[in-house]
């Protein structure tokens, strides 16, 4: 049989049609070398076999540490790693945690526009998702402690920082209140705290506020490298923990990978993971000041460094209209209406990813098309 070589495709030229969709860190230059020293050194001290023949569930005691290491600048340096437990990236840790504190038919709690992929992973552990009114800082107490005086309510999920889509930031003094609210309905918190690690400065964490009624989620994916599908959980305690896993500890679905989660606790203890985060944290606030130097006119709502950025839209557009309209001018956004965790009426505005495009070129190109279309008037 005669082998064919195969087919070489050249890539489409990026700038043809600009990607503002998908939630990915940009690819910083120094990732390649740190990963092959990370590999090497593993291979060297450990032996790579040991990282592909299986692992601790919930995760090795170095890789909690390394864990605890990479949470470290939002949780500080006293965190329990028998609290930690890894999982095959976000989605696998809600899901758990869906299950675990929630439960089939449960009401789950949730900024009315979160992430994306929320409304599907609900239905999927079967559970009612009930959007919260927000403003400008995220959600509002009252909405809160109202839904949860009516009963029935077994979570909450929220995105306190730099939250996605709305880029909202949650002040210090209200996470104080929905925590306090939080231990007086006995209503938990699932804080998915994604883009923590790349905002410094931001308030801490609801969990370090009040680690007895949240459960933490961070992964790698947003502050390292997005095929890293690797969740830190923080639970309250060891045998909040144990609790959650106990159903699935014999499963395998859930568990993080131990090659990356040992690429991961080697970074952070080469300081490797820092110098990565602070490469992304770089291109992220080269990205958003051209949006908002190109798009603050035009009502942009954004924090320095933001990974993505939220435009409210002017009438007569409508956000499908206008997303319509920037496939048509080369470029891809979503619309509110993918951030909503229920049936009632959203936000008209649309999302951009700055980070998505693998080059800042292609950004600064797709930002532009974006501000000559706000420029034009929709088409009859």
């Amino acid at each position: 049989m005669e082998i064919q070589a195969p087919q070489i495709v050249q890539a489409v030229d990026e700038v043809s049609l600009v990607d503002f969709t998908r939630s990915l860190p940009p690819a910083v230059p120094m990732l390649d070398a740190k990963l092959a020293r990370a590999i090497e050194r593993l291979g060297s001290e450990h032996g790579l076999d040991r990282l592909i023949h299986g692992g601790a569930a919930r995760g090795s005691s170095s890789a909690r540490l390394g864990g605890a290491r990479y949470l470290a600048p939002r949780l500080g340096d006293a965190i329990d790693i028998d609290c930690i437990f890894t999982t095959n990236g976000t989605q696998s840790a809600l899901l758990l945690l869906f299950h675990h504190l929630v439960g089939k038919g449960g009401r789950l709690l949730a900024e009315r526009l979160s992430y994306g992929a929320l409304r599907e992973l609900a239905g999927i552990a079967g559970v009612e998702l009930v959007g919260l009114d927000v403003d400008k800082d995220g959600i509002l107490p009252d909405a809160f402690e109202r839904a949860c005086r009516k009963g029935g309510v077994r979570a909450l999920y929220c995105n306190p920082t730099v939250q996605n889509p709305t880029t909202a930031l949650m002040p210090l003094s209200r996470r104080h209140v929905l925590a306090d609210i939080s231990r007086r309905y006995g209503v938990p918190i699932i804080e998915d705290d994604a883009l923590g690690r790349l905002h410094p400065d931001a308030p801490p964490p609801i969990a370090k506020i009040a680690p007895d009624v949240v459960w933490y989620v961070m992964s790698a994916t947003k502050g390292l490298a997005h095929g890293l599908r690797l969740a830190y959980v923080v639970g309250p305690s060891r045998a909040h923990c144990d609790s959650a896993l106990a159903p699935v500890e014999r499963l395998s679905f859930w568990t993080a990978a131990p090659l990356l989660a040992a690429i991961v606790a080697n970074w952070t203890l080469s300081s490797a993971a820092d110098l990565i985060s602070a490469a992304i944290r770089e291109e992220n606030t080269a990205r958003e000041t051209m949006a908002r130097g190109a798009l603050g006119r035009f009502g942009l709502v954004s924090k320095p460094g933001s990974m993505h950025v939220w435009l409210p839209l002017p009438a007569p557009w409508t956000s499908d209209s206008f997303a319509g309209a920037a496939l048509a001018a080369g470029v891809l956004i979503r619309s509110a209406g993918l951030f909503a965790v229920d049936n009632q009426p959203v936000s008209n505005a649309v999302r951009l990813s700055l980070s998505t495009p693998s080059s800042r070129r292609a950004a600064g190109v797709g930002i532009s098309r974006i501000a000559a279309l706000l420029e034009s008037k929709p088409a009859t």
